[in-house]
This record gives structure tokens, C-alpha cells and sequence, in this order.
């Protein structure tokens, strides 16, 4: 009987009912723990210097990102604190979308994220709703590549706010072979043809947080990267990857982009994360 009753409410869940309340909490959680992770329902509120953010999280994961929004990478809080007004702000590998939030709470600036995972791209939808600034934020459920095609999203897990997906290909951040637990379906672009096709407002700053084709998202961005509009970028790459990086790196100097800082948060020091860096690129004054 309770095992019926916890499959019940898992495929009420799943078909769009909301449970709300402390005993609808309660249940869902009991009921997807038996799946490994409790899928709490928690809108979880963050206070900003920019004013409150409200985040909707589903399980664990997508709960720890929202509380660590200011401590996981401070250095991006920075850089996107220091935008002006009027720019217009990429988000690439937008997760639950994060900085697209933090970025939209003045209406100072214009935000489009794109996020392929459909488990996070449900999440960032919801995020924009709830925090009413869907009209500062466009979110985008594709995937950019070094050119336009379609094919798979190969994902280590599909958990709520869950990062290390591909696409299009099977080598994580640190260039080792993974085995996909799914592959989703999804659509990809390069960066130079999707402005060419679709003329979105152009990015003065783009964030890239991919975890495994930078190189190929940089190549497609070639025009786009050397476009004097294009004044920084913000791109997550692991140093260990000696050729890798400066391969990426030297790509965006030929862009006229500048390296002004490679930095990551003290919490990473001892993890598998230790030499994953967010580097940070300004355009060279003429």
C-alpha cells in the first residue's frame, strides 16, 4: 500500500500536479527518496545586494546551487556587478539560471540564457516566472557547438540542477570519456550562425559554462567574439588541460580579447574540481 501510494504521488508529480504544503513536501520527498534523492519542493529565497532572489528547487542539488549563488563563483557575482547599463548579457550553460537571475534583478541589463537540459531548463523557466522578469530574461533550451546541427545531449545524470552533459559528444570537463546515463535530443547552434539567423540582441558579455566543447562553442563564435560589441567573457576551463586551454585561450586573444584574471572559489581546493578556473577576457582598447 505504500509503495503504491509513493508511485502514485511520483506520477501525480510527473504529469504537472503540484503538491504544496508541509505534508505535500513530506510525501514527495518520501516518496522519490527511495530513487536516491529526495526531490523536496523549496522555493528558496536569496538576499543580494541587488535585492531578493527567489529560486524553485526540486531535490537537493538544484537546493544547494540556490544557496550558494554568492560563495560558488564570487568572481562572476563581480563581473556581472561590474556590466553597465543597457548591455546585453549571454548566459551559456545557464543550469537553473543562477546568474541569468542575478544578473536581471536591476532592469539595467538584458539577459539571454540558454540552457539543452530539459530538467534544468524546466527549472529556469520557472525561476525567470517567479521572480516576474521574464522581461529581462529569454531563456532558450539549445545548445551551441562548433556548427548547427542536431544530435544528443549525453548526460552523467539528468538529477535537478545537474551539471557534466555534452553535447554532441562524450569527453567531460577534463577531456576523460564518459558513459551517458541518457541522451536527450537537442538542437545546436553556432554562435555566429544562430545571430545570423535569428538577430538576438548581441552580447556585450558571454558567460560559458559548458563543461567539455568550449574550443568547438569558441570556433563558432568566431565573428562574434571579434565584434567590438563583444566586451568580455567569462569562460570555465580546467588548467590541467594544458593544450586544451591555451588552444581556447589563444583563440579568444586573436578575438582581441584580453586575459585579466583566472580565478575560482577556495572551496574547490582538494576536490576533483581543483584546477577548474573561470577566466575572465576583456577587449583590448583600441
Amino acid at each position: 500500500m505504500k509503495d503504491r501510494l509513493r508511485k502514485a504521488i511520483v506520477a501525480a508529480l510527473r504529469s504537472g500536479l503540484r503538491l504544496t504544503g508541509e505534508t505535500g513536501r513530506r510525501l514527495v520527498a518520501e516518496a522519490q527518496a527511495q530513487g536516491g534523492e529526495s526531490l523536496l519542493e523549496v522555493v528558496e529565497h536569496v538576499d543580494t545586494k541587488r535585492g531578493r532572489v527567489a529560486f524553485y528547487c526540486l531535490g537537493d542539488l538544484a537546493l544547494w546551487r540556490a544557496r550558494t549563488l554568492l560563495t560558488k563563483e564570487p568572481e562572476t557575482i563581480e563581473w556581472i556587478d561590474s556590466f553597465r547599463a543597457g548591455d546585453v548579457f549571454w548566459d551559456v550553460g545557464a543550469n537553473v539560471g543562477l546568474y541569468a537571475l542575478y544578473a536581471a534583478m536591476t532592469n539595467r541589463l538584458e539577459v539571454l540564457a540558454f540552457e539543452p537540459s530539459a530538467s534544468n531548463y524546466l527549472l529556469l523557466n520557472r525561476n525567470v516566472e517567479i521572480n516576474r522578469a521574464s522581461d529581462r530574461v529569454r531563456a532558450y533550451c539549445v545548445a551551441f557547438a562548433g556548427e548547427t546541427h542536431i544530435d544528443v545531449l549525453n548526460m552523467q545524470s539528468t538529477q535537478f540542477g545537474g551539471a557534466m552533459a555534452t553535447f554532441a559528444e562524450t569527453k567531460d570537463f577534463a577531456g576523460e570519456e564518459f558513459k551517458p546515463s541518457f541522451c536527450q535530443g537537442a538542437i545546436g547552434f553556432s554562435i555566429d550562425e544562430f545571430i545570423a539567423q535569428f538577430n538576438p540582441p548581441f552580447p556585450n558579455h558571454l558567460k560559458i559554462d559548458v563543461d567539455g566543447i568550449e574550443d568547438k562553442i569558441v570556433a563558432g563564435a568566431r565573428k562574434t567574439l571579434a565584434d567590438p560589441r563583444m566586451r568580455s567573457v567569462s569562460i570555465e576551463l580546467e588548467a590541467d588541460r594544458v593544450e586544451y586551454t591555451r588552444g581556447v585561450l589563444e583563440r579568444l586573444a586573436a578575438a582581441g580579447l584580453k586575459l585579466v584574471s583566472k580565478r575560482h572559489a577556495e572551496m574547490f581546493e582538494g576536490t576533483r574540481f581543483a584546477d577548474v578556473y573561470n577566466y575572465r577576457l576583456e577587449r583590448i582598447s583600441s
